[in-house]
């Protein structure tokens, strides 16, 4: 079956640039009319371009996961774009506090769990309703599963954020929403220039050459958004499982 995405329309967090511009682009490759979301006006005005120039549709969309209260009036806004959300990709994400427990700012380690957690799941929440017979991507790291140094917060938050997956799939059975937690594995992104400069763990010091670029996963999750891999829902599917990219490359 090919996956196809025409008539679907997805909004997709942390679309300024790297992994969430790239989904942004695979998802309307597919045929998705997309909403790109960033914290600031003009954040995703030039992935928007790009989907335009290649004949897609696309729109901007403020969107701070950070900012809890704002969340449901957002989601309003992005529903009353073109007045359906089938596609939720949860990408938007921190990985800072970088810091050893001993020397963690407790503040900083519960803004990252906003980002993170909260927000993936206030969107989930605000949006429920109108994701029936959806798919929420949400992007997980391997950090859910392997606890490194310095990263207790980021590591924190992935885990919960995979078992928030296991909760949609769950909970989502009655309306048919399916939810997949997706890790990317080491992309090219301003994320991974900030784990370089911190020098903290082993990820610290993969060179940049040794990254993957970000539109190799960006295919995945547009992918699994389309309804065609529904026997990875609610697991932890990885980028690096064998044989998992030829399964994408079948189906396009």
């Amino acid at each position: 079956m090919n996956a196809s995405l025409q008539g679907k329309v997805a909004l997709v967090t942390g679309a300024r640039a790297g992994l969430g511009a790239a989904t942004v682009l695979a998802l309307a490759e597919l045929g998705a009319t997309v909403i790109a979301s960033g914290r600031k006006a003009g954040d995703c005005a030039e992935v928007v371009a790009a989907v335009v120039a290649r004949g897609g549709k696309a729109s901007e969309l403020v969107l701070d996961v950070g900012d809890l209260a704002a969340i449901p009036a957002r989601a309003a806004a992005a529903l009353a774009l073109y007045g359906r959300i089938d596609i939720l990709v949860n990408n938007a994400a921190t990985i800072e506090p970088m810091a050893k427990l001993s020397a963690l700012d407790a503040l900083a380690f519960d803004r990252s769990l906003t980002v993170n957690v909260s927000g993936p799941a206030a969107l989930v929440a605000a949006l429920w309703p109108d994701l029936k017979g959806g798919r929420v991507v949400n992007v997980v790291s391997g950090a859910a599963n392997h606890a490194m140094s310095g990263w207790s917060a980021y590591c924190a938050g992935k885990a919960a954020l995979m078992m928030l997956t296991c909760s949609i799939e769950l909970e989502g059975a009655e309306i048919g929403l399916r939810g997949f937690a997706f890790a990317p594995g080491l992309v090219d992104t301003d994320m991974q220039a900030s784990i370089r400069a911190a020098k903290i763990n082993q990820i610290s010091e993969v060179p940049r050459e040794n990254l993957q670029p970000p539109e190799r996963p960006a295919r995945v999750i547009a992918w699994l958004s389309s309804g065609v891999a529904d026997d990875l829902a609610g697991q932890y599917v990885d980028i690096r499982q064998e044989g998992l990219m030829e399964r994408v490359q079948q189906s396009e």
